[in-house]
């Protein structure tokens, strides 16, 4: 276990570990995003990604050669070994993206639906650019999406009178319904579940607010559930035909408010699932860090450190680190094992 201190003393809001486990990234709003080596906790880059106030998603993408940063300024896309910014777009459709790399590219999902994004290599005289090729994906849902899983497949979405959905991204359609209670009062980004999805895809954490809510994807393929009927059958119907209830996937683990949180404080805290998704670590009150076992419901160990807040969570794809952000640039890593 070892602690660091990033040059800059702006509160660190996202971790994520290069896909070969060597190194993590370490993201700053108003700041950028630091490159340290696991093992000796040396920082070995930096990536100037543009200041802004809090990033929605940050990814690496291509076997860890680029870091797509989303943000209320678009998206922007860095070459990971030199730092160098390759291309910034889209500050209004693509404001506030969450991002997943899928077979064809990035996915991108925002309040305006859903986009694949792909770079692509352009020569211009003696000048080799890279360009980012944006094509609408079709989402038949009123949905507003809030998370993407790894590899592009899931997405979740919320409503305002009917329960939270799990969105096939490949048709567009909604697969289930969630058995949750969060439903969507207000436009505002403070209202909005935070979901984090498990790496292989095969899981998911709802923080409402109020508790921890894990759900399982679709282990089979299964026939999606649109949020209409289908046009053809009301047609020949001699009566309105009524849409086929929607298949509803019950949670799998739930973790309650702990005691001494107010009922009026929401709680929202951070997460971040091993990668085979068995095991979830929970950021819990007074900078404790708990690892659950999501199949059994039971807690498998508790860290603490003097830290000012835990503000992010995440483990390596080994399963054998583990990363806490905190605030003023604080980070500590530790073995799981």
């Amino acid at each position: 276990m070892y602690t660091l201190t990033t040059a800059s003393p702006h509160p660190v809001s996202h971790m994520l570990f290069h896909p070969d486990g060597a190194t993590f990234a370490v993201a700053q709003p108003n700041s950028g995003v630091t490159l340290v080596d696991r093992a000796s906790g040396r920082v070995v880059g930096t990536i100037p990604v543009p200041r802004v106030a809090d990033y929605s998603s940050i990814i690496f993408v291509e076997n860890g050669a680029r870091l797509v940063a989303a943000s209320a300024r678009g998206v922007t896309v860095c070459d990971t070994a030199t730092g160098e910014i390759l291309v910034q777009f889209g500050k209004g459709m693509l404001s506030g993206a969450a991002l997943a790399e899928c077979a064809t590219g990035i996915v991108a999902a925002t309040g305006n639906g859903l986009r694949t994004l792909s770079l692509a290599t352009v020569i211009s005289g003696d000048r080799t650019l890279t360009v980012l090729e944006k094509r609408t994906r079709s989402l038949q849902s009123r949905a507003l999406l809030v998370a993407v899983s790894p590899g592009g497949q899931w997405s979740v979405g919320v409503y305002g009178r009917v329960k939270p959905s799990l969105i096939d991204i490949g048709t567009g359609r909604v697969a289930l319904g969630l058995d949750h209670p969060y439903r969507l009062e207000g436009p505002y980004a403070r209202n909005l579940p935070v979901v984090t999805f498990a790496p292989n895809g095969d899981r998911f954490a709802i923080c409402d607010g109020v508790n921890v809510t894990v759900f399982d994807t679709p282990r089979e393929e299964s026939e999606p559930e649109d949020d209409e009927p289908d046009p053809s059958l009301v047609q020949r119907a001699a009566t309105a035909t009524a849409p086929k209830p929607r298949a509803i996937v019950e949670p799998v683990f739930t973790l309650n408010r702990p005691s001494g949180v107010a009922a009026t404080d929401p709680w929202r805290p951070e997460v971040a699932f091993t990668p085979d998704g068995r095991s979830l670590l929970v950021r819990r009150p007074r900078n404790r860090v708990q690892l659950w076992d999501v199949g059994t419901g039971s807690q498998a160990g508790e860290w603490s450190w003097r830290l000012d807040s835990v503000t992010c969570l995440a483990v390596a794809p080994d399963g054998l680190t583990a990363v806490a952000g905190a605030r003023h640039g604080r980070v500590v890593v530790w073995d799981l094992e």
